[in-house]
């Protein structure tokens, strides 16, 4: 989902920051747009007083305040303040907000697992590596309770998304392979030759696709694909790069290749020391 952020209410001087996800807002529609499409990280927990006294002094909403800070008292559900956050402003139309309550109406509804996978999910697409690949390491820890194949090997899938944007290659390797066998999805398939690829030469990436029964058509179809950089929605930023790296790799490129790499390693470094707090 997607939506232009116009704000008319007051700019706050100092920004509320959402502590696991690093996101600073500044504004109510930056908030409510944070909510919207975050909700899966947001635990009761975290609406706190911290958050009331911001909506009190910083964005000048006193009255939405002492509202949070009562039903804080009377509610066990985040939802509920959540709701009462998004109704008091005009951000969102009545029919947006009952979209968005009826969404919360069907997550209460998911298997624990599936809630799990939805919060790592949440916090793959922030970069939060460390803290998806906690999540997704528990639900495949309880893999014998889960029934759907396809579902697990989607949660390997992405598993193996955050150990290679974290340049765990062996684990990618192993996770990708294994979410192929599960969820038989080609991008899965596609994936793993993508982190293979970056360890290992040309003549040795053939003879395992040979070993697969996969042609030269295969091949030439992956490395067309990274050299093109073609995205999908499981993509992270230094999974994309390292994608490149290694088609500049194949291609005897070693001076870009050398250089994408210290790129990706100097950002994970620095996405490190964020999630290591």
């Amino acid at each position: 989902m997607s939506k232009i952020i116009v704000c008319t209410t007051k700019q706050a001087e100092t920004p509320f920051t959402f502590l696991n996800t690093k996101v600073e807002i500044y504004t109510y529609e930056e908030l409510c747009f944070y909510i919207y499409n975050n909700t899966v990280l947001i635990s009761k927990s975290s609406l706190s007083d911290k958050l009331f006294d911001w909506i009190r002094n910083e964005i000048d909403m006193p009255e939405l305040a002492d509202r949070l800070t009562g039903l804080a008292n009377k509610t066990a559900f985040a939802q509920d303040l959540l709701v009462e956050i998004l109704n008091a402003g005009n951000y969102y139309e009545p029919s947006e907000i009952k979209v968005y309550v009826e969404a919360w109406q069907k997550y209460r509804r998911l298997t624990a697992s599936q809630r799990m996978k939805l919060k790592a999910d949440g916090y793959l697409g922030y970069r939060r590596y460390i803290k998806a690949a906690s999540i997704y390491d528990d639900i495949i820890a309880k893999q014998e309770e889960i029934t759907d194949k396809v579902f697990l090997g989607n949660v390997y899938h992405n598993r193996a998304v955050a150990a290679a944007s974290n340049m765990d290659i062996e684990d990618a390797k192993k996770y990708f392979l294994k979410a192929y066998e599960l969820n038989n999805n080609p991008e899965s398939l596609k994936d793993y030759f993508f982190v293979l690829a970056a360890k290992e030469d040309t003549a040795t990436l053939k003879q395992e696709m040979k070993k697969m029964d996969l042609g030269d058509d295969y091949f030439e179809n992956i490395m067309l694909e990274v050299g093109e950089s073609k995205a999908d929605v499981r993509e992270m930023t230094i999974f994309a790069m390292l994608q490149r790296a290694v088609f500049n790799k194949m291609n005897k490129d070693m001076t870009d290749y050398d250089k994408r790499m210290d790129i990706i390693l100097g950002q994970l470094k620095d996405e490190f020391r964020e999630q290591a707090i």
